[in-house]
């Protein structure tokens, strides 16, 4: 008999089918074209099944992982992206860094930092510094953030660590405030500048900046009382840039029910602003009064094209206004076939 039939013979099915299996990735590659086309239950399903041919697949892992995230499950993503960390070799990091990303959503900031400093990566280093400052931890979190390096991190990071130096310990407090921004604790973030910004030292460059841009987080984080009293703290901006007021003024107007008062602002600017600003700022009063006024923000987003202006007309609950008004890609295609 041939040596390689006996040996067949004797490894049994298991090993005929090690002989011929690609390691599952056929089915990685199925999964990810239907990721593409935003078919998402038939990437799912091509995951799986690379993962039942072999655990050990890290494409597969980190796929489902991503789906599952994507529906809220921290626990299964974590689970699987924990099954293939030991096999992972030269990816372990990338695997501490998407556990990292996993922990951030779930708000478990012990697990960001262990597993972000774990990834030595800097984008890991950076999520861990942040997980520290919304601990309160301004020191350790200074010591990570400085070990950030490359382009794309590294000017955050810096930002950071202005802050955290700051000899005036209100601004230096805003720095645990943008770290639970960052880390998506954001409604926490915004109510713990309420008391913060206003204190800044009228004297600084940067105060009228800073108010600004949290009213406007406070709107979308339907805290629009806190939006309009760090409005009113305001000093006057440039003639160039009062407008930018006036509107997160609309939109925090929106943010708490009252239509028609957003609507108006936002009327009040037209022909006297970039026609995009406009638009931005019609789209987000259109996003953040969704639930509240679907009407409103139909009226508000329904004029543009742009998937920002979909996701607002989809919260609106209408899916054929959002299908129409969707640039073509995998979200359109995803809001015409009614996922």
């Amino acid at each position: 008999m041939n040596a390689l039939v006996l040996l067949l013979l004797l490894q049994g099915c298991s090993f005929v089918e090690g002989l011929f299996s690609d390691g599952g990735a056929a089915a990685v590659e199925a999964a990810d074209a239907a990721l593409a086309e935003g078919d998402l239950p038939s990437a799912a399903e091509n995951y799986e099944a690379a993962l039942a041919e072999n655990p050990n697949n890290v494409d597969a892992a980190t796929g489902a992982a991503a789906l599952a995230l994507m529906r809220g499950d921290t626990a299964q993503a974590d689970a699987l992206l924990a099954g293939v960390q030991d096999a992972a070799g030269e990816r372990q990091s990338e695997i501490f860094m998407r556990r990292a990303i996993v922990a951030q959503r779930a708000g478990d900031f012990d697990s960001v930092w262990q597993y972000g400093k774990a990834s030595n990566l800097p984008a890991g280093l950076l999520l861990a510094g942040e997980a520290m400052l919304a601990e309160g931890e301004r020191a350790e979190a200074r010591q990570l953030l400085d070990s950030v390096t490359g382009e794309k991190v590294e000017a955050t990071a810096q930002a950071y660590i202005t802050l955290i130096d700051d000899p005036n310990p209100i601004v230096a407090g805003l720095s645990e405030a943008q770290a639970l921004w960052a880390l998506g604790a954001r409604d926490v973030a915004v109510k713990s500048v309420a008391d913060l910004l206003p204190r800044v030292p009228e004297d600084r460059a940067d105060r009228e900046r800073r108010l600004l841009k949290w009213a406007s987080r406070a709107a979308s984080v339907d805290q629009a009382s806190v939006g309009m009293a760090l409005l009113d703290a305001m000093n006057e901006l440039p003639p160039g840039q009062k407008w930018r007021r006036r509107a997160t003024r609309a939109i925090l107007h929106c943010a708490a029910g009252r239509g028609a008062k957003c609507t108006n602002i936002l009327d009040s600017l037209e022909d006297k602003i970039h026609a995009d600003a406009l638009a931005d700022a019609r789209v987000t009063a259109a996003m953040v009064i969704a639930k509240k006024d679907p009407a409103t923000a139909k009226s508000l987003a329904g004029r543009y094209r742009s998937n920002a202006a979909a996701r607002a007309l989809q919260a609106a609950g209408d899916r054929e206004a959002a299908a129409a008004a969707a640039l073509k890609g995998p979200y359109r295609k995803f809001l015409k076939a009614g996922g």
